[in-house]
């Protein structure tokens, strides 16, 4: 007889794709995210619009990651802005995430974006590393460019909350003025 307590594994089908309306309610997470209901709506709202798009990390049926892309600086800069990016905690560490950055960052290039823009809290450092293993640096960052990368209707962070991280997208990008690739 087998052991009924010993650790085994499970094969799990993902799937990353944009949102759907009958996504929404899934990505409050159980509650953990209802403050935000408003907040993914009107981005949802935006993407039936064609200014941005939610991705969706579809877990056998269940959205349980996901990145959000705003598409509004394409003709400013060419900078794609990246944020929302999540994966439920019990799924964390098994490249989700870096899976969904890496549909973000190709869709982005796809559209013709030659950087892509993300912030991380100064409260989490684990993210940062984990964006600077996918190649994101530091760029200095003022009140107008965090500004700039806050949800629509939310006030801009304080300037010391939060890290400004960029990354070129694809070949022949070039690193930033300000020192940053």
């Amino acid at each position: 007889m087998t052991d009924p307590f010993a650790p085994f594994s499970l094969s799990l089908r993902v799937a990353i794709r944009p949102c759907r309306a009958e996504d929404l309610p899934t990505l409050e997470w159980w509650g953990l995210f209802a403050p935000a209901r408003t907040l993914i709506r009107h981005i949802f709202e935006r993407q039936e619009r064609g200014l941005a798009l939610m991705l969706v990390a579809e877990a056998n049926g269940v959205a349980s990651g996901q990145a959000w892309l705003d598409f509004s600086r394409r003709d400013v800069d060419a900078t794609g802005v990246i944020w929302a990016v999540r994966v439920f905690p019990c799924l964390q560490g098994l490249g989700l995430g870096t899976r969904l950055m890496d549909a973000a960052e190709a869709i982005l290039h796809e559209l013709g974006f030659r950087r892509a823009e993300l912030t991380v809290e100064r409260s989490n450092p684990a993210a940062r590393r984990f964006h600077e293993r996918l190649g994101y640096r530091e760029v200095e960052a003022g009140p107008a460019s965090l500004a700039a990368l806050s949800p629509p209707g939310s006030p801009p962070p304080a300037e010391d909350s939060q890290w400004l991280l960029r990354k070129p997208l694809g070949p022949g990008s070039e690193p930033d003025e300000e020192g940053g690739s």
